[in-house]
């Protein structure tokens, strides 16, 4: 059985860390078809893989940076020469490959317990360049050779994409390759809806993991014909089917797709909303709904306000009072110079003009 996150056993730990830092160690010379590799197994039976290719531009004094690193998911199946039970067991040596139309992938390393590290070697395809060649693009590089192949990428895919009328520019064929941009996916979209979409408004949807159950969980809440480029917006930002019923138990019915980006940039749940009503403000605007969690006006802020005799402050005085820096701790500092209990509107005047700093100089 695999171990829960967080409880991996302390062996496995040990062995994680010895595995990478004897990975890079012995990872002295820069070699761009060479690197470095970690795996975690996951409950779905995918390898959760990241690639530290080897030369990169951007390497800099501090060595590998985050420009060479690369990260993927991919059902275990996928990799020629591993199983389960390598991935599993308490120790087992690995050699095992991912082979792709761009070229193949060879790992050498080690797994416990679901988590894995070693050494990787890239061997590109010479008919996958000369294919991309004939289909007019060219140039590769190493690295990119190994993101396509890393993303299962093949020139197939970009004839069926241009039988559908899309010519992507060599700029656009990596974000294909990235986000798994085929004709499927075009026909899938096309199929709930949403047809004819720019290469940009592909790539948008597939940031924001877009798909069947989130269509049609928006429509069911009544979100019917949104642009692409707005219902991809609310994917990127999680304004998800979830998040809207959320609101809608605490009340919030028929809101916008810009006002549920508002108290979703908030963080405004139903949970929140129940706190706040039981403080006293239970006829808060959609607006003041989203000022409170965008500034931070949070239950323990109005708590900590009431025990400094603060009460019954209205919901904009709140919000003012985060904007211009009007803590509890700053009140308390306020009162330690023998100013006590001052009407909010002039601790905010206060804070605003900078006379404080001159007040709290001098009592230094």
């Amino acid at each position: 059985m695999i171990p829960a996150e967080g409880s991996l056993p302390m062996k496995s730990l040990l062995f994680l860390l010895l595995a990478v830092i004897v990975c890079f160690s012995a990872y002295a010379t820069p070699d761009s078809r060479s690197g470095v590799w970690t795996a975690e197994f996951q409950d779905d039976g995918t390898l959760q893989m990241t690639i530290f290719q080897g030369d990169n531009v951007d390497r800099g004094r501090h060595g590998m940076g985050m420009n060479n690193l690369m990260g993927f998911d991919e059902p275990l199946a996928s990799f020629a020469g591993l199983s389960r039970t390598d991935v599993t067991s308490a120790a087992a040596n690995a050699q095992f490959e991912l082979r792709r139309a761009a070229g193949t992938i060879a790992f050498d390393g080690r797994f416990a317990n679901g988590t894995g590290a070693g050494h990787y070697r890239f061997i590109p395809s010479a008919p996958f360049v000369r294919d991309m060649e004939a289909l007019g693009y060219s140039g590769f590089s190493d690295a990119q050779l190994l993101m396509f192949a890393a993303h299962d990428f093949s020139p197939q895919i970009i004839r069926d994409l241009r039988s559908l009328g899309y010519q992507p520019t060599q700029r656009e064929v990596e974000e294909i390759a990235v986000f798994r941009i085929t004709a499927d996916v075009v026909r899938e979209y096309a199929r709930l809806g949403y047809d004819k979409l720019a290469l940009r408004e592909l790539v948008n949807f597939r940031v924001g993991r877009v798909d069947a159950a989130f269509i049609s969980g928006m429509k069911e809440l009544g979100y019917t014909n949104i642009p692409a480029k707005q219902l991809a917006d609310l994917a990127i930002l999680q304004v998800t089917p979830a998040f809207v019923r959320d609101l809608k138990s605490a009340g919030l019915t028929n809101l916008s797709p810009r006002q549920l980006t508002d108290l979703k940039i908030g963080q405004i749940t139903a949970e929140k909303i129940d706190a706040y009503k039981k403080l006293g403000y239970s006829n808060l605007t959609l607006r003041e709904l989203g000022d409170f969690g965008l500034h931070g006006v949070t239950q323990k802020f109005i708590e900590d306000l009431r025990a400094l005799g603060y009460k019954d402050i209205p919901a904009r005085q709140l919000i003012e009072m985060r904007i211009f820096g009007v803590t509890p701790d700053y009140i308390r500092r306020i009162n330690a110079l023998g100013y006590s209990n001052v009407p909010v509107e002039k601790l905010i005047k206060l804070k605003m003009s900078g006379a404080d700093e001159v007040l709290l100089k001098a009592k230094k």
